[in-house]
């Protein structure tokens, strides 16, 4: 009787490669722009990052459409409501309810409040509205940045695998 607890799931080694050297350009290259800590770049890269490039095109769009829905409503939440938990409980819920509402949502919609949550927790910690909003738009920054370097990976990786065959 064998057990195959342990095994290495195959693209282990190319998901390996990419979240490292997309988290060493993302790292180094938002560091250069004045970004202290790039986490929020990173943890979208490691959310995109995939071997298959349609894959990563449907993981970059559905991060691209709820950063844009999550942005647009904590924005809005803190232009009307000010910083705070009900002003983040309120946009949550117009963030979950736009998700629910649309037809043809990405099914990671999660990303979306999730992004209320990173652009308004980074607010909370701002003095005053320009400062609050600038730390939230820098967030997104950082997200985007993240999931653009794991699409161009996808699709360089692709190319050179395709070039070598």
């Amino acid at each position: 009787m064998e057990f195959h607890i342990v095994s290495l799931r195959k693209n282990a080694l190319v998901y390996i490669i990419k979240i490292i050297t997309g988290s060493l350009i993302l790292w180094f290259g938002l560091r250069a722009l004045g970004i202290a800590d790039p986490y929020w770049a990173m943890v979208s890269l490691i959310i995109v990052t995939e071997p298959d490039v349609k894959i990563a095109k449907a993981n970059f769009n559905a991060r691209l459409i709820n950063t844009i829905n999550g942005c647009i409503v904590a924005g809005l939440a803190l232009l009307i409501l000010g910083p705070g938990l009900v002003s983040i409980l309120i946009a949550l819920t117009i963030s979950v309810l736009i998700a629910m509402l649309l037809e043809g949502y990405p099914s990671n919609w999660r990303l979306g409040p999730a992004t209320v949550v990173i652009v308004m927790s980074a607010a909370v910690s701002g003095n005053g509205l320009s400062q609050e909003l600038h730390f939230g738009l820098l967030r997104v920054g950082e997200v985007l940045a993240g999931s653009a370097v794991a699409l161009l990976q996808s699709l360089a990786y692709s190319y050179i695998f395709r070039r070598q065959t």
